[in-house]
């Protein structure tokens, strides 16, 4: 007899001043609201810059291979450098042998599929971002006011 879990859809309400944690057992996961609209610069691997046009209530998402109070705290950095510095998001070709040294990787746009069969830093898709195997599969999407999980993560959300 086989048992099929049950995936759960929430919303979670999440002010511009907050930051959602999704935790797994070997990574976090962060999530902020652009929060206006702003302009995100992605490197290629193909030496091209894309720009990806953000609306106030499309995701960042910053995925770190860790878990605890320095991750949250790297996750915090990395959402500050983006937002507020226009840090730019590298994208390495497959591969590349830095991609296994990257501890975070970063997506946005309005909807985030979490997958940890991918490699961290090589896919340009805003769509897609390498994880935690325990929170492989998750689906978050930017909605007014909050956003929509599929999954059962464990979260918590606090003021940045």
């Amino acid at each position: 007899m086989s048992f099929m879990s049950v995936r759960q859809r929430r919303r979670v309400k999440l002010s511009p001043d907050e930051i959602l944690f999704l935790k797994g057992s070997s990574g976090e996961l962060g999530v902020v609201k652009a929060t206006k609209d702003i302009q995100i610069f992605i490197g290629t691997s193909e030496g091209d810059e894309v720009v990806q046009f953000l609306q106030a209530d499309d995701l960042i998402a910053v995925s770190i291979f860790s878990v605890g109070k320095k991750a949250e705290k790297g996750i915090r950095c990395m959402v500050h450098l983006i937002k507020e510095h226009n840090s730019p998001i590298v994208v390495l070709p497959e591969d590349h042998p830095t991609s296994k040294r990257l501890s975070m990787v970063v997506s946005c746009g309005e909807f985030i599929k979490l997958d940890c069969n991918i490699q961290p830093g090589t896919h340009p898709e805003q769509d897609i971002l390498c994880a935690c195997e325990d929170l492989s599969g998750i689906e978050i999407h930017g909605v007014d006011g909050g956003v929509v999980i599929n999954g059962n993560p464990d979260f918590k959300v606090e003021k940045i």
